[in-house]
């Protein structure tokens, strides 16, 4: 007998070494970096952990101050936090990737452990990676892609589990992230297959497993009351499912464009279902049948649900179409080859070394030798990195309007400012969603929103139109500004509106771009300069009458009585994100 030693790695171990290693070093950027959300999470839990209790109000918004707060993903915030707490953002990084690694690598012990051709198995797991990376981000919905996996799994047993299993996995799952509510939705579509088999067939076992799965379904919706918000919860979370014009808004909630990278690879993916389907004779079972329609048409209505699709109907379409994969011909006996050589592979002697290995590296703060091979921040490229830390120096304070792709960040780097909305719309509602809209669009009535809010910051793209839109009130002036962020002050009472005037103020938002229109660094400000009398009036020089003005600094005078104490510290200090 081969020793473990000396075996090849297994499918699974494969998967799991990879993603475990190549998301968090390759990917770590788009993971943390893709909208405000891994910010917005991290600062939840942190701010859990510093108040050793949940969220109960509204400590972040000056829309919604005090307001009852209901945090459903508490417990994988709990979990980013404490990765945070350990290891800065690279753990936290690695944490996500050891999720991924885990959901994928269980998906191909799944095939496996129901006979499916290895080869297949692996190709199997590879596809739905490939549907699923689009949204390999770090918040709580990895935690659910690993629970999807695990029904999965307790779905197609062939003997039956306790029930008590499903109702604890369940009183978990709905702690973690609210994809509990389409477990409900797996189990329903097994309940109504297994249902249209009996009516087909009419045997006692398919009746009994019918009955069987109907308990399942009850018990996975009463356990997930066991969370500390109680029914609320479902009730929180199925209400959100309602709010269309947040659903028709949000750009994860809308169907996939067809014409992009990852709608094109769920084309291909449903072309692959569809070609199987015409090609394999007999037909799938009506549960799986009924599973694979199901996540089909979750992933066509949104684009966040297509690595369900991946999870789901891949697996079970590899497990309808394996008789039919051994039939065809085995070019160079590579199918052979590679089952062979499966059966004598090991998976936990490479496992757990990989495992440990990037615990080890989250400890270090993903650094290695003292050279650091994971980035230690948020992306200054993507957030307003520079303009925050200016003015948290300057201990700006007002109230502020910014992008809602934002929010999560400036909670997090930002804690002594309120903010007008973030990614969190369960709890700002369609209400105030709606007036985010308008302003942005700059939809007739736009203006009224600032002055209801009393809006005296604005925090937004440079290039935004917005931005310039505002810059062309006089009452309206840029404080900083840098490649990516304008950080703009309200000040009433200043000259009414004045196309000159307006235009000079937008040369000088252009003007961050840097000299002769170069596009500076999104960390590294460059100080816009005011056109002189003679671009403000369209005047030559010898006829303005006055040379230029001073240059527009980062941050302007700002009294002293701010909240803000210092500025942010890295995420390698010891007191960070408190």
């Amino acid at each position: 007998m081969t020793p473990a030693s000396a075996r090849a790695p297994s499918v699974p171990a494969v998967i799991f070494v990879l993603l475990a290693i190549l998301v968090p070093l390759g990917l770590q950027q788009p993971m943390l970096n893709a909208d405000g959300d891994p910010a917005r999470h991290l600062t939840h839990g942190l701010y859990m952990i510093a108040h050793r209790s949940l969220i109960h109000h509204d400590p972040f918004s000056f829309t919604r101050p005090g307001a009852p707060f209901l945090g459903f993903e508490y417990g994988s915030q709990l979990a980013y936090a404490l990765a945070y707490r350990v290891g800065g953002l690279p753990a936290v990084a690695i944490l996500a990737g050891l999720l991924i690694a885990t959901a994928y690598a269980m998906l191909a012990a799944f095939l496996l452990r129901r006979g499916v051709d290895p080869l297949l198995a692996y190709a199997t797991t590879a596809c739905a990676a490939a549907l699923g990376a689009g949204h390999w981000v770090a918040r709580p919905h990895l935690f659910s892609l690993v629970a999807v996996v695990v029904l999965l799994g307790i779905l197609e047993r062939p003997t039956r589990i306790p029930l008590w299993i499903i109702g604890a996995m369940f009183a978990v799952w709905a702690n973690f992230h609210g994809g509990f509510v389409f477990g409900w939705i797996l189990i329903g579509a097994y309940v109504a297959g297994t249902a249209g088999e009996w009516l087909l067939n009419r045997q006692s076992s398919t009746g009994e497993r019918v009955r069987y799965l109907t308990f399942a379904l009850a018990i996975a919706v009463f356990a997930t009351v066991l969370n500390p918000h109680g029914p609320a919860l479902l009730e929180h979370v199925t209400e959100f499912l309602g709010k269309r014009f947040i659903q028709n808004n949000t750009q994860e909630f809308l169907s996939p464009n067809f014409h992009e990278i990852d709608g094109r690879i769920f084309l291909c993916g449903i072309a692959l279902l569809v070609l199987t389907l015409a090609m394999v004779r007999e037909r799938p079972t009506l549960p799986r049948l009924c599973a694979i329609l199901v996540t089909l048409a979750f992933g066509l209505m949104s684009v966040r649900n297509v690595s369900l699709f991946g999870m789901i109907a891949l697996p079970l379409l590899a497990l309808h179409a394996d008789a039919a994969w051994r039939a065809l011909p085995d070019p160079r006996s590579l199918r052979t080859n590679f089952g062979a050589m499966a059966s004598r592979a090991s998976t936990w002697p490479f496992v757990l070394p990989a495992a440990l290995a990037m615990a080890l590296l989250a400890l270090a703060h993903g650094r290695v030798g003292g050279h650091a091979v994971m980035a230690q921040d948020f992306d200054p490229a993507t957030f307003p990195v520079a303009a925050v830390e200016k003015a948290r120096a300057e201990k700006l304070q007002g109230r502020m309007f910014n992008e809602f792709a934002w929010g999560g960040y400036l909670i997090f780097a930002w804690p002594e400012q309120r903010i007008f909305i973030d990614g969190g719309t369960d709890f700002f509602g369609e209400d105030l969603f709606e007036e985010y809209s308008k302003v942005k669009l700059l939809q007739p009535g736009w203006r009224d929103v600032l002055d209801r809010w009393n809006i005296s910051l604005a925090m937004l793209r440079r290039r935004s139109a917005l931005a310039h839109e505002l810059v062309r009130n006089p009452e309206w002036s840029p404080l900083y500004c840098d490649s990516l962020t304008a950080l703009l002050r309200r000040q009433p009472g200043a000259t009414p509106y004045s196309a000159t005037q307006g235009d000079s103020a937008e040369h000088a938002l252009d003007g961050c771009a840097g000299p002769s229109g170069a596009r500076g660094d999104a960390d590294q400000g460059y100080a816009p300069r005011k056109p002189d009398a003679a671009e403000r009036t369209g005047l030559e020089p010898e006829d303005a009458g006055e040379g230029p003005v001073e240059p527009v600094r980062y941050v302007a005078d700002i009294g002293a009585d701010g909240r803000a104490s210092e500025p942010p510290r890295k995420s390698g200090d010891d007191d960070a994100g408190k």
